[in-house]
């Protein structure tokens, strides 16, 4: 019989972990149940259960607010982001790792330099450029600045998965008849699905909850996406804190919903590439 030791660093170990879990989720729990308290119960009730469930916070927004167009507008961007992302990272990939020219490593190598450069030095550029090609209050404008800005890290962490991709599946397919097409979308995107799914994730997370560029950009109410609607929200009606509190939730469930059903991708994406070859 093996008998197991009691370890005072593992008991702080997890000491500080289980702080740590409830510091970060408790601000999340708070939020969710003030969503559905009143003003008054607010104050009288701050930090336990509603007396009584209101939903009516969540009906004013879509009522008075108009968040409903606000989360069209999200969605809009997000997914056409992500969609035309993954597809121009995948074909600058798969030109840069499979078929190799002399310069392929050069070309990658400016696509990790743009890494390196930060959203907010990119600011007065944009700015500049919406004002002479009519980028104010235009969501197609928006995207093309979020699919230039998103695409260096996806394409750089794309290319580090396709370079580990077995040369002999693509000698087959050659064999087989394969042209380039045909390699690129029955060979080599089905076998980089992990890298392009933890990217696509991640794309779709940074995209939705991005507020600066939008923020310069995007003057209108009808255009204003969830993060603007929350930044509106907070500054028009502080008042109502608990519909604040509503708009958050709202804002914050694509994201969960989307970490929490592909975490395990996310994960495999990130690592595979480190663990092969």
């Amino acid at each position: 019989m093996i008998k197991r030791g009691f370890s005072i660093g593992k008991l702080i170990c997890y000491i500080v972990l289980i702080i740590w879990a409830v510091i970060t989720i408790y601000p999340l729990i708070y939020t969710f149940l003030t969503s559905f308290k009143t003003q008054t119960s607010m104050y009288t009730n701050m930090f336990g259960l509603p007396e009584t469930w209101h939903f009516e916070n969540y009906a004013g927004l879509f009522a008075d607010m108009g968040f409903g167009k606000s989360i069209f507008n999200s969605f809009f961007i997000t997914i056409t982001t992500v969609v035309c992302q993954l597809v121009i990272s995948c074909m600058v990939s798969f030109v840069i790792t499979q078929i190799r020219f002399k310069s392929s490593n050069k070309v990658l190598g400016l696509f990790v330099i743009g890494m390196l450069i930060p959203a907010q030095v990119l600011i007065i550029p944009i700015s500049i450029m919406a004002k002479y090609m009519d980028g104010y209050n235009n969501l197609p404008f928006l995207i093309c600045v979020y699919i230039a800005t998103g695409m260096p890290y996806m394409i750089f962490v794309i290319c580090g998965f396709m370079k580990n991709l077995p040369k002999e599946l693509m000698e087959a397919g050659l064999i087989d008849g394969c042209n380039g097409l045909k390699t690129f979308t029955k060979i080599v995107v089905p076998l980089s699905r992990p890298a392009i799914a933890t990217m696509g994730m991640l794309s779709f997370i940074g995209t939705w909850n991005e507020m600066i560029i939008a923020l310069i950009l995007l003057k209108k109410n009808e255009l204003k996406t969830v993060s603007l609607a929350l930044n509106m929200f907070a500054g028009d009606r502080f008042s109502n804190f608990p519909g604040m509190c509503a708009a958050v939730m709202i804002g914050v469930l694509p994201t969960m919903l989307i970490y929490f059903i592909f975490q395990e991708n996310i994960i495999a994406g990130m690592t595979a590439g480190a663990v092969k070859g």
